[in-house]
């Protein structure tokens, strides 16, 4: 069976997300993130409450948000096509007008500690920037929560590749720091998804869905990680070299792609059903003008950075996420590479259909963070979703827009009754 016809037809179940397998692959996406998140809010609200207490409470608002997501979520799929009334720029424009002054309000109280959330994630962007802007090695500098310039000599490494500390200049060099791109990128996210499904109210509908039923995407936001910045910035490139016809915008978008690229090493992996799916429709010019030049720009932004000073260079000492897990999946960072990109191009090979090449590329990207899960929690002797869990949020928007796109096909194509 292709996996168009998979993930096409309709899976009736009772109660939850009757319209189609779409449904349940929206569900699935927002909702390995999100759990993870759950879990390390309750853990931080709980934190003077006996373990088991904490155990209980979290297994019982994960569940809790897993039936309302499937109920909600079904009920909506359900009726994607009796909508009546349409969405567009406006609504999407003033509900990320409240969502900036909630950030406004939030984040200097998150990044201050007082929250009890501690991240250093667009710590290590804001130091690496200036410094690079001022000539020097970013990555001799290390990340410390709470401090977004100087150079500290203790910490954690400085985790993002430099195409991270190109695309944030901007922010860092005007705002002051890196934590409200993800405003940016999220209108660029919108405006690449409207041009990709040629539906405003579709592209609107999915988007604020996203942040109704996606607890982890707000807050990402909302405490100024990089993480949803770089996720948008990859998807929406993805989206808008995808919708191209012509050899400049594949030029264009291509090079913009490889920038974005060098953030975090996995994304690299949707490279696989991409050009698996190319290959098999013999769309070869297409995939060899966006593929040649997001390789370029990767290495150009890339390999000086390394070159100067390889022994400084963490990201690839940081990003190695698998070697903490050798003692029970030796040599996993390979294997689970290996595993990636076969179930990649499997499912790039049999995507029918640019949106279903969507939910292959999620496939792709989320399959490392449910194996780093698996083996956390065998390490641990309990189910967790924290750390990695949170870091499957890089297949969010791919996963949930080829979906989101598939059922409301499916609505489209459905008899309509007086």
């Amino acid at each position: 069976m292709m996996l168009g016809e998979w993930m096409s037809r309709d899976k009736p179940i009772r109660g939850v997300c009757m319209n189609s397998v779409g449904c349940l692959i929206f569900c699935f996406f927002v909702a390995v993130p999100s759990l993870a998140m759950i879990e390390r809010f309750i853990l931080v609200v709980s934190a003077s409450a006996p373990i088991s207490l904490r155990s209980w409470l979290t297994f019982a608002v994960q569940l809790g948000y897993l039936l309302a997501l499937l109920v909600i979520g079904g009920q909506l799929f359900t009726r994607i096509q009796s909508l009546r009334f349409r969405l567009g720029g406006w609504t999407v424009m003033t509900v990320l007008l409240l969502l900036l002054m909630a950030f406004l309000v939030v984040y200097p109280a998150a990044d201050s500690g007082r929250l009890g959330f501690y991240s250093d994630r667009d710590e290590a962007i804001d130091v690496a920037v200036r410094q690079l802007v001022v000539g020097d090695h970013p990555y001799r500098c290390k990340a410390v929560s709470g401090v977004h310039d100087g150079c500290p000599d203790s910490g954690n490494p400085i985790a993002p590749l430099p195409g991270a500390l190109i695309l944030s200049a901007p922010f860092v060099l005007t705002w002051g720091g890196s934590a409200i791109q993800s405003f940016f990128w999220l209108a660029v996210f919108y405006f690449a998804s409207r041009r990709y499904t040629a539906d405003a109210h579709l592209a609107s509908l999915h988007l604020l869905l996203l942040m109704a039923l996606s607890p982890v995407l707000i807050a990402e936001i909302l405490t100024g990680g990089d993480l949803i910045a770089n996720t948008l910035a990859v998807t929406s490139l993805v989206l808008l070299a995808l919708g191209a016809r012509t050899f400049v915008p594949w030029l264009v978008f291509g090079l913009l792609l490889g920038v974005a690229l060098s953030w975090r090493a996995h994304f690299l992996l949707i490279a696989v059903p991409l050009v698996a799916y190319h290959l098999r429709r013999g769309e070869i010019e297409k995939l060899l003008t966006i593929g040649l030049a997001a390789a370029v720009s990767f290495l150009a932004v890339t390999v000086p950075l390394w070159y100067a000073d390889p022994g400084a260079f963490s990201p690839l000492l940081v990003q190695r996420r698998f070697d903490e897990f050798s003692h029970l999946l030796p040599h996993g960072n390979v294997v689970v590479v290996i595993l990636a990109a076969l179930l990649g191009a499997v499912l790039g090979r049999r995507a029918q259909t640019n949106r279903e090449l969507l939910v292959a590329c999620g496939m792709t990207l989320i399959l490392p963070f449910l194996i780093a899960v698996t083996l956390n929690s065998i390490s641990l002797g309990r189910p967790t979703f924290l750390f990695f869990g949170w870091y499957a949020m890089s297949s969010l928007f791919l996963g949930t827009l080829g979906a989101f796109m598939m059922a409301a096909d499916r609505a489209d194509r459905a008899p309509h009754h007086a």
